[in-house]
């Protein structure tokens, strides 16, 4: 049976004050079991003046972890299966999981804590940390107040020393032991000024009048609009097509699947948290076997290795999924909106069309419109609005034509396929359509376009689709020569059906996903550069843009999420080419 919340309230240091904020944030340092995350879920269950969004940061030792996630949980509620469930067969590192329908955001950090202080990136509201065991001193209190937001409360199991010492000279005051344990209570408010961890000024306008626009009704876009949405932002997209994911994000069907590389790179990491993440979402909010499934992908490496299966992997159908996303009640959507250019009126944007008409007002504005940021943000009159760096960034953009060949699974062999998507040489997807047919997928071609016209975009494609056809069968001998030998009818027959869409690719394959200016101080936002992995980085994307705007917990470490960084360079840039091309 469980207790109260008033009781939970109060056997858990929860603050009654959390009910003026759209959102808090704790950081828990002993997370263990779950016991008091689950207290502190319960607790804002049950409280009708609870914050929007509850952000809960959890550290756990890769022992600890081992212990109560890689086995079936022995709890009988539901909640602590739902918590086993997104958290099982994670791998070090920090990982966003989002529960009750997204309004609550556990970010759990495997691996040792004090190596997380140093590459965190929050505001904690509330604190709950356990010292006993982690060679405490008065650098772990200062790397401790970092993460701290000011006013925030400190509860914590400490060793003995000077402990009244380290914590005021970090800027913590009223400081105490607890009442009911051994406990030290003390709140961070030092009497200098945090710099750089004021809360940006986009998280002074966090109020429920907020009202931010997104430009593109793509999986960029709508990712963002219900990253926002479900923090109670009001979000209008605008979108110049008459339907959403009218470019690259109109894919029938896309794979769901983490890069995996021999050093872990970046890209693998993020590929594996965003993939999470995305399937998080489609389970919420999609219907599995017609929607979406978690069915695994084969991945074939062909003379680089043993093939290679992903659990945590599956498809989606795109349109799906954005239809679902923009569907939040709090996004509005409009489409033939075609955005020229932008005005600046004190803290506020307007929106303005090629006649020069006002589309709307916002405090917020997303770029989400692939390539055709470009020469949106690279115009002159938006110089004095982006970093210096940003044309070089935007320069390196390329569009890549993309077609893939689509058909009706044959009866004589439906029963015989594996429902397994496959990738590798291009991939494979075989699908239900309905309750007595399937549809495959195959492709998709890859056409670089370093500088694309109207008449190629509007087009998306460059080679005749006789040839983009002909290329994808190639690609399906090479990776089920079998599936290409019953499909080879349909290619020869008048050619199957097909999709074309235009990709936007950045230079390293990741996307560009952060402020236009350097400091994301005037509301200027872009999430764009998705490649052909938009359904694995798009949702991580927004997660990361939406907690920058808002001052929250980020999903990623600091130094993981800088490789997504919109003001990221090509290494091999001198400074002094940013310089000369910036003057």
């Amino acid at each position: 049976m469980h207790a109260p919340a008033s009781a939970l309230l109060h056997t858990s240091g929860l603050p009654a004050a959390w009910a003026e904020r759209r959102a808090w944030s704790f950081l828990d340092t002993s997370f263990g079991a779950g016991d008091r995350f689950m207290a502190t879920w319960l607790a804002w269950r049950a409280d009708p003046q609870r914050p929007t969004i509850l952000h809960y940061v959890g550290h756990i030792s890769p022992e600890d972890y081992e212990q109560f996630f890689s086995k079936p949980s022995l709890r009988i509620s539901d909640d602590y299966q739902a918590l086993h469930k997104a958290a099982s067969a994670r791998a070090r590192g920090i990982h966003r999981l989002l529960l009750d329908k997204g309004q609550i955001s556990l970010t759990l950090c495997i691996g040792d804590s004090k190596a997380f202080f140093a590459d965190h990136h929050l505001f904690a509201d509330t604190l709950w940390m356990d010292a006993l065991h982690l060679g405490w001193d008065k650098w772990t209190a200062k790397a401790l107040a970092r993460l701290c937001s000011r006013g925030a409360t400190l509860i914590a199991d400490l060793p003995e020393g000077p402990n009244t010492a380290w914590l005021q000279e970090a800027g913590f005051v009223q400081i105490a032991a607890t009442p009911t344990s051994n406990a030290i209570r003390a709140t961070f408010d030092p009497p200098w000024k945090l710099g750089a961890k004021e809360p940006p000024v986009a998280k002074l306008r966090s109020s429920s009048s907020s009202h931010c626009c997104v430009v593109g009704a793509g999986i960029s876009g709508a990712s963002v609009a219900y990253a926002l949405a479900r923090r109670g932002w009001r979000v209008t997209v605008l979108d110049k097509a008459a339907h959403p994911a009218a470019g690259a994000s109109g894919l029938p069907a896309g794979l769901v699947v983490p890069h995996i590389s021999a050093d872990d790179s970046p890209r693998s990491r993020l590929s594996r948290v965003g993939a999470r993440l995305m399937l998080q979402h489609a389970e919420e909010l999609l219907s599995h076997g017609a929607d979406w499934a978690m069915s695994g992908v084969l991945e074939h490496r062909f003379s680089e290795g043993p093939d290679r299966s992903h659990t945590h992997a599956g498809w989606i159908k795109p349109r799906a999924l954005i239809d679902a996303w923009l569907a939040h009640p709090c996004i509005t959507v409009r489409y033939d909106a075609d955005v020229h250019h932008l005005e600046q009126q004190d803290t506020t944007w307007s929106l303005l069309d090629a006649a020069g008409d006002k589309l709307l007002d916002a405090d917020m504005v997303v770029f989400a419109n692939a390539y055709g940021v470009r020469a949106m943000l690279s115009a002159s009159e938006m110089a004095p609005h982006r970093a210096a760096t940003l044309p070089l960034t935007l320069g390196d953009l390329q569009a890549v034509h993309g077609t893939a060949s689509l058909g009706t699974v044959p009866t004589d062999v439906a029963h015989a396929w594996d429902t397994l998507p496959h990738n590798g040489n291009g991939c494979f997807i075989s699908t239900q359509q309905s309750s007595d047919t399937s549809f495959w997928l195959a492709g998709s071609s890859f056409e670089p376009d370093p500088e694309p016209t109207a008449a190629t975009m509007g087009l998306h494609r460059i080679a005749p689709l006789s040839e983009q056809h002909t290329n994808n069968l190639a690609r399906l001998h090479v990776l089920l020569p079998d599936v290409a030998d019953a499909l080879a009818p349909q290619f020869h027959g008048g050619g199957p059906d097909s999709w074309s869409g235009t990709r936007c690719v950045t230079h390293d394959r990741l996307p560009l996903a952060g402020p236009v200016d350097a400091q994301g101080r005037n509301g200027l936002w872009m999430q764009v550069g998705m490649g052909a992995r938009g359904l694995t980085f798009s949702a991580l994307g927004a997660e990361l843009i939406a907690a920058r705007i808002c001052g929250e917990p980020w999903p990623v470490e600091s130094s993981l999420a800088r490789s997504m960084d919109s003001q990221r360079l090509r290494k091999r840039r001198a400074v002094r080419e940013v310089e000369s091309d910036s003057t």
